[in-house]
């Protein structure tokens, strides 16, 4: 169970807006929700029987946490006056649904760890209760096999004594209760300086989608992706063009629209450079993005020997043959290090700018551009879909689109140039 409150500059983190200012604080907060919710999805992932509630508040942002914290949880509108009130009554909701085991933490933790929720729910497995300590006297988390309402009756919950006092009820109600390491909930300016929030404020994701397309057809592709970004990420839409101006336009709020010479290869280099972020993720305009991917792609600055990573494909609507090449690419994927642009390939831009950037205009800019970041070391597989349109398999035949793509990556390798394999791939053949 996940508390998440919709984050509304003067509506979250109060004490810390006083310090910063009510728009940083909730950037911050909003920078904290989604690190959260990662880890919490990267745990999902490791136990099939487990199931995710996130309890908002306010009850009137159900759509705008919908839209914008996607993912494998139901949504449940906190209920109560106070914050024992609105725990007690999450529990009381997870009791009954039948789970035996229900672990609640929060979203302001700057250094929550996956080891966390395994230990908290090992502890629980053992028939103990969990509590882990926060820094400033309460808990980020706890986590009960059977009611105890005691627990949240009567605490004065921004006070130093929450943690001792929660463990003391539960201990003279019978329980033996595991202790989780410390970690620290943001609240206040001292608070800013820990280093779990390095990251979390210094990195910028830049989102490249090169298109032929009409911007008006991109609308549901630019929505989702705008309601998913996080503080200061942006998104840079280059169209092509055959003869293009040199000028740019905003399109709502995160959204900059720039136009280049026609060539994927091309319209990639004409988005990186304009960006401002310092990661890059190179998005086809025909995929729609998986949940939380702001945060998998911020995986690839915790890891150095990753130079570049990717997600895993599937296909909507699909079918027994598009799931074959969807597991055929995951195989490519693993086993022979090529990932293709419809993974949704992300880099740092340090090492975007080392090998040069996308070297083919017109087409297999993708593959020589994976093959050259391979230089500089692994390719990081984020285990999450991302949705490709199926359009251009199913119009020419599933199985000679899959053919053609194969050859023309041999002729690729054999050195045939770009622009004759431009014509071949449009050739219809």
């Amino acid at each position: 169970m996940v508390f998440l409150r919709y984050p509304e500059p003067g509506k979250v983190k109060s004490r810390l807006a006083a310090d910063i200012g009510r728009q940083p604080a909730a950037d911050l907060y909003a920078r904290l929700v989604r690190r959260t919710l990662g880890v919490v999805g990267d745990f999902q992932r490791t136990r099939s029987r487990l199931r995710v509630l996130l309890f908002y508040d306010p009850p009137e942002s159900e759509e705008a946490v919908k839209q914008g914290y996607p993912g494998p949880w139901q949504f449940v509108a906190q209920a109560g006056c106070d914050l024992g009130e609105r725990m007690a009554h999450a529990f009381r909701d997870a009791q009954g649904r039948g789970w035996q085991h229900a672990v609640l933490i929060g979203t302001d933790i700057a250094d929550l760890q996956l080891t966390d929720l395994e230990d908290g729910f090992q502890a629980l497995e053992e028939g103990q209760a969990v509590l882990g300590p926060a820094a400033d006297g309460g808990y980020y988390l706890i986590g009960l096999n059977r009611p105890c309402e005691a627990v949240f009756q009567s605490q004065a919950w921004g006070s130093e004594s929450v943690f001792e006092r929660t463990r003391a009820t539960l201990g003279t109600r019978g329980f033996s209760v595991k202790i989780l390491k410390q970690r620290t909930d943001v609240d206040r300016e001292e608070d800013l300086s820990h280093p779990g929030l390095r990251d979390l404020v210094r990195h910028r994701v830049s989102v490249v989608i090169p298109t032929l397309q009409p911007v008006d057809d991109l609308q549901p592709l630019l929505a989702a992706l705008e309601a998913q970004l996080w503080p200061e990420d942006e998104i840079i839409l280059v169209q092509g063009r055959e003869h293009p101006q040199d000028d740019q336009a905003t399109i709502g709020s995160r959204v900059r629209l720039l136009r280049s010479p026609q060539g994927r290869g091309l319209q990639l280099n004409r988005g990186a450079h304009a960006a401002s972020g310092d990661l890059f993720w190179f998005l086809h305009s025909d995929c729609l993005p998986p949940a939380n991917f702001g945060y998998y792609i911020r995986k690839l600055t915790t890891a150095p020997h990753f130079a570049l990573g990717c997600f895993q494909l599937a296909f909507s609507p699909t079918s027994a043959a598009l799931d074959a090449i969807a597991r055929w690419v995951d195989i490519r994927t693993r086993y022979f290090g090529l990932p293709y642009g419809d993974q949704g390939l992300f880099c740092r831009r340090e090492s975007f700018e080392k090998v040069g950037g996308f070297r083919k205009a017109f087409l297999m800019e993708d593959v020589d551009f994976v093959r050259s970041m391979r230089s500089l070391g692994k390719i990081l597989v984020i285990p999450e879909k991302i949705t490709a349109s199926p359009e251009r398999y199913v119009k020419g035949g599933i199985i000679k689109n899959s053919l053609r793509n194969h050859l023309l990556l041999l002729l690729y390798r054999l050195g045939v140039d770009d622009r004759t394999l431009y014509s071949l791939y449009y050739r219809g053949w």
